[in-house]
């Protein structure tokens, strides 16, 4: 670890590339942990929805396919929607108790439509990401993956129900095995070793099955070493619309569910792929949620299940210290030409399904309980910790049959799940609660000429919520220099038209927040030139201190500043402290802006 705290630095960062040997290492071992889930969950959906070997063949070689394309794609650099880190596309877990009932119910044609609609909402969204920012909170993630995670146990709990009765005693055999495995290694083995708990446990897990004579060998057997094999036909257009209407809400949640959790991979990614100290990058997120979705939506038209980034990528690249996208665009070639090798189809289709109950299970449980723990470490009100309660504990009780609407299309639709269930009151719950307290907003254009404007605007706001005069001079301040930096940063640009910005206040116990939201800027991001001045050297450089003249003072009259940069948007946040404080305004005149 570094001072701070922060990530050991990497070796190579996303835009080098290693050496051929080590090249040649790191990509061996991404490929080899990336391609287990890639090829074990589709077979196990089509397996739990009673389809047959070849539907379940064609998902597995169409995820690898896919997931293929997609990472070759998340590693090539296009434009505005180029990528800068180190991505990998995999199979969506959130969406696995959804994928097998829409497959059960509806057949491969009605579940390649709900993936389709589903892709192309997470690219609707996914590139208005702004718009979510109230709503996308710590606390709303970790609400997400909880219900996720109770809808996705009770499916794998009854994986092994249909085993042959001469096997019963296996189940137990097999799950404990495959369990303590994982468990005993992420835990107590060697920190190099830790990556691999879950891969180690299924490996352990098939050893069992083949020991007590649970493993189809002969399936594996009679597979090709080349070619594609009996995959089946495509998934056609014999859609069962009552089906696919019903499952339409679940599945949209479930698109929402992957923007929310890929929000937070990106966000880990990028936190350890640079050797620096960088702010989150929202413009990158978003970018990855673009591509995702589109490998989703050509999933969906294979008969495949939703695509998403890899959850493990960040620990990957921690224990690597190898960032670099070559690695990607390596692991995307393995994918493809594992697609043409049916031997290791049929491995995967052959694996027992406890086993691959027990691997799914225990390999999430780590990522929930980080996600809970740090969830509730920033809880900071009442009313926070009641939006993550209130949809746990109705999503568990429509889950497991406590709670039930009136039988209909709507009360079908929301409670055929706890996660659907769940999400539709926490949607509510964080929407409600995003408009809680005094509010007010402005429009004007970022210019000196705005600066009465802004500042009538701040004193009246003060004035109705009855702040002090020292409040009220603190606010008016920070705005002033908020706007001053926003018209420095649009001044540098190369923009003709004139930029207007939104200024919104709000007031909360802990003091006034100034929010500026404005059209996007290619400008360096606020955050990181606040931390460049506070190096020493930032002292006593001249141009430094006349260029950000207006962000130190910024700083100096608020307890917060961030800067959030989108494809859309930018938005500047200051919290303004209530009462006394530290930072004294001084009697000065405004600071002129730059037109």
């Amino acid at each position: 670890m570094t001072a701070g705290g922060a990530p050991l630095a990497p070796t190579y960062e996303p835009d080098e590339t290693p050496t051929g040997r080590i090249a040649a290492g790191v990509a061996v071992q991404l490929s080899l942990l990336m391609v287990v889930p890639l090829a074990i969950l589709p077979a196990l959906v089509s397996q739990l929805a009673g389809e047959t070997h070849a539907v379940a063949a064609r998902a597995v070689v169409v995820s690898m396919v896919v997931c293929g394309v997609t990472t070759l794609f998340l590693t090539v650099r296009l434009g505005r929607l180029r990528s800068d880190g180190l991505y990998v596309a995999t199979v969506d877990l959130v969406s696995l108790p959804f994928c097998i009932l829409a497959l059960a119910s509806g057949g491969p044609a009605t579940l390649a439509a709900l993936v389709v609609v589903s892709g192309l909402f997470q690219v609707a969204i996914g590139l208005r990401l702004s718009y979510l920012r109230r709503l996308v909170t710590p606390q709303v993630r970790g609400t997400v993956l909880i219900l996720a995670f109770a809808s996705l146990v009770p499916v794998l709990a009854d994986a092994g129900s249909s085993m042959e009765q001469r096997l019963d005693w296996f189940v137990p055999v097999s799950i404990v095995g495959t369990a303590a495995t994982i468990v005993l290694i992420a835990i107590w083995g060697p920190r190099s070793w830790r990556i691999w708990a879950p891969a180690m446990g299924l490996a352990v897990g098939l050893g069992v099955a083949a020991a007590l004579g649970a493993y189809d060998f002969d399936l594996v057997a009679d597979a090709e070493w080349l070619g594609f094999g009996d995959v089946g036909a495509s998934p056609g257009w014999d859609i069962d619309y009552e089906t696919f209407l019903s499952m339409l809400p679940s599945f949209l949640i479930v698109s929402f569910a992957i923007l929310v959790r890929m929000q937070g991979i990106s966000s880990n990614t990028q936190m350890v792929s640079w050797r620096t100290r960088r702010t989150l990058d929202f413009r990158e997120v978003q970018r990855a949620n673009w591509r995702t979705g589109l490998g989703t939506m050509l999933a969906g038209a294979g008969g495949a299940l939703p695509v998403t980034i890899a959850g493990v990528g960040p620990a990957f690249i921690h224990q690597t210290r190898c960032a670099s996208r070559r690695m990607g665009a390596l692991a995307g070639c393995f994918f493809l030409l594992a697609a043409f090798v049916p031997k290791l189809r049929a491995i995967a289709v052959a694996v027992p399904r406890p086993i691959l109950a027990a691997y799914v299970i225990v390999a999430l449980v780590p990522l929930v309980l980080r996600v809970v723990i740090g969830s509730v470490q920033r809880l900071r009100s009442l009313r926070e910790a009641l939006v993550m309660v209130a949809p746990i504990v109705v999503g568990l009780c429509v889950e497991f049959g406590v709670l039930s609407l009136p039988a209909g299309a709507v009360g079908d639709a929301v409670t055929q799940n706890g996660l659907t269930a769940g999400s539709l009151v926490l949607v509510i719950a964080a929407v409600a609660n995003s408009f809680v307290g005094r509010r007010a907003s402005l429009e004007i254009e970022i210019s000196a000429r705005s600066t009465a404007e802004l500042t009538q605007f701040v004193a009246n706001f003060a004035a109705r919520r009855r702040r002090d005069a020292e409040s009220v001079a603190r606010l008016e301040a920070a705005a002033e220099e908020a706007l001053a930096v926003l018209s420095e940063q649009a001044s540098s640009g190369l923009a003709t038209t004139r930029r207007r910005v939104r200024v919104t206040m709000r007031m909360d116990r802990s003091g006034t927040m100034l929010e500026f939201l404005s059209a996007p800027n290619e400008g360096q991001n606020l955050e990181e030139r606040i931390a460049l001045l506070a190096e020493p050297e930032a002292e006593i450089m001249e141009t430094t201190i006349e260029r950000d003249a207006a962000l130190r003072l910024l700083r100096h009259y608020a307890s917060d500043v961030s800067h959030r940069q989108y494809l859309e948007a930018e938005i500047l946040t200051a919290m303004v402290p209530i009462g006394s404080s530290r930072h004294r305004p001084e009697s000065r005149e405004p600071q002129g802006l730059t037109s």
